[in-house]
């Protein structure tokens, strides 16, 4: 760890990271607003049509049989894809940051000729990145306690019970973030890394999206990352999904040590 590489990388973050959060608070204040006024209308539209039903379900994550609650409804924000553009353009931007933007730009051999340990500057840049994680997945939690001060609610709004869908949030940030330094690691061009990286958090989306249709799909889900987030899910049990946390986590700790095996092995061309 290097506080001066920290510092240098995190101002370099700061202004997106400010951006995208307070973008996210102010998107799920006004996405509380139009759940308060039509979410109700919209369950009941949807529930009369089978193929827009099971795409709702899948795509948000919620069962449209049954009561659903404002507690519920609020927790769709956590899946919803602004959310994760938000999220996720953050964190694949400062994790490719150093690993192999550096490179292409050719001021990588400028920064590792510093006495600085390589494995040194990967973990200051990660830490970057991981706490861009924390910051984020916090947002909607922020964004639904603000919402419940300005609005007025039909039932309690138990914002503790969203206390894990953050940290569920929080765990699947670091998967994404610790692939995309892996591959930045493995590559001297910033773009075929953000490729892969965005490549693996779509098919993510699509294999989520797929499921209900292909039922070859059901037998590979796993890989999907989001098979391990249902925020919706969370909400209604009040449950925290350990198992979820602890797959996420360790993808996420064996994707960030093979990029600092990488990262500490590259070879960095001077010309």
């Amino acid at each position: 760890m290097n506080a001066a590489v920290f510092r240098k990388t995190f101002g370099d973050s700061l202004s997106t990271l400010g951006l995208c959060a307070g973008g996210m608070v102010l998107f799920v204040i006004l996405f509380v607003w139009a759940m308060l006024n039509m979410g109700t209308e919209l369950l009941e539209f949807v529930a009369r049509f089978t193929f827009i039903k099971q795409i709702f379900e899948m795509g948000f994550g919620i069962s449209v049989e049954g009561e659903v609650s404002i507690n519920m409804l609020f927790a769709i924000c956590f899946t919803h894809g602004v959310v994760f553009a938000l999220t996720w353009t953050v964190l694949i931007a400062a994790a490719t940051r150093v690993t192999a933007g550096e490179v292409e730009r050719g001021t990588a051999d400028m920064l590792l000729t510093l006495p600085i340990s390589r494995p040194s500057i990967y973990t200051s840049t990660s830490l970057v990145w991981m706490i861009a994680s924390l910051v984020l997945a916090i947002c909607p939690v922020i964004g639904i306690g603000i919402a419940t001060q300005i609005f007025e609610m039909e039932e309690e709004v138990r914002i503790s019970r969203y206390f894990a869908p953050a940290v569920n949030l929080f765990c699947l940030n670091l998967a994404v973030g610790s692939i995309a330094a892996c591959f930045g690691s493995f590559s001297n061009r910033r773009g075929p890394a953000v490729g892969v990286a965005v490549a693996v958090v779509i098919t993510s989306i699509v294999l989520n999206f797929l499921e209900p249709f292909i039922e070859f799909i059901s037998t590979i889900k796993f890989l999907s990352l989001l098979n391990y987030f249902r925020p919706t899910d969370i909400v209604r049990t009040g449950e925290w999904p350990i198992d979820s946390m602890l797959v996420l986590l360790g993808l996420a700790a064996v994707t960030w040590t093979a990029g600092l095996v990488a990262f500490s092995r590259k070879d960095i061309p001077t010309a």
